[in-house]
């Protein structure tokens, strides 16, 4: 692929040339990087910054990606440092094409955006991480909804709070089993420590109904 521009330490590849891909729409996100390439193996959805991938257990991992809102800078230190590349909306079957292949440790958005766009997602993390549950959960998509915090495992999430079925996460610490059925039954999943903004994309349909902690997983 041909480059277009000459910038320091950084790789402008142009996503006009790249169809775009709606799997990143699905996920909610506005980069989605997989584990593997041609967009296969684990997902992770991005939509602010993020100085350390290894929070979210996704630390020199991503082999492919899919910009579908905006211009992102994926680079191989934490704190947005070492080697990096810029990447627009496109779909980016191999990163190994551009260096970085199972090296990214953080990302950014090159352009500033409106702090009100994305404060709700980065609030909610800071409040999880401080508060008195390792995870908050919501009734709906995108963290909306009252929060249920919860630091320990509950078989039958109470309908109250999050009307039985929570469908979006946020985990402050230890990695979690969450299952759409209660009682630990149906289909489930292990998270660790993110921002989970749609359980949809990992299998959860219809939401879950039981919490408990991944075996081996420690107390904060």
């Amino acid at each position: 692929m041909k480059r277009i521009a000459a910038i320091p330490r950084v790789i402008w590849l142009p996503g006009a040339l790249l169809a775009p891909l709606m799997v990143s729409a699905a996920f909610g996100a506005d980069l989605t990087l997989f584990a593997n390439d041609d967009y296969q193996g684990r997902a992770l959805g991005v939509v602010i910054d993020e100085r350390q991938l290894g929070v979210l257990n996704f630390d020199d991992r991503a082999s492919s990606a899919v910009v579908e809102k905006g211009t992102w800078v994926l680079c191989s230190d934490e704190d947005f440092g070492g080697q990096c590349v810029t990447l627009g909306p496109g779909r980016y079957t191999s990163l190994q094409a551009i260096g970085l292949n199972n090296a990214i440790t953080s990302v950014r958005r090159r352009d500033p955006v409106s702090i009100g766009e994305f404060k709700g997602a980065d609030a909610i993390a800071q409040t999880a991480a401080s508060g008195p549950g390792d995870i908050q959960l919501y009734a709906s998509d995108d963290y909306r909804g009252a929060p249920h915090s919860v630091d320990q495992q509950q078989a039958d999430l109470p309908m109250e709070s999050v009307q039985g079925k929570a469908t979006s996460v946020v985990i402050a610490g230890g990695e979690w089993e969450l299952c759409g059925d209660t009682y630990y039954r149906g289909q489930c999943v292990t998270l660790g420590p993110g921002k989970y903004p749609s359980l949809k994309n990992y299998g959860l349909t219809h939401g879950v109904s039981s919490v408990r902690r991944a075996p081996g997983s420690p107390h904060r």
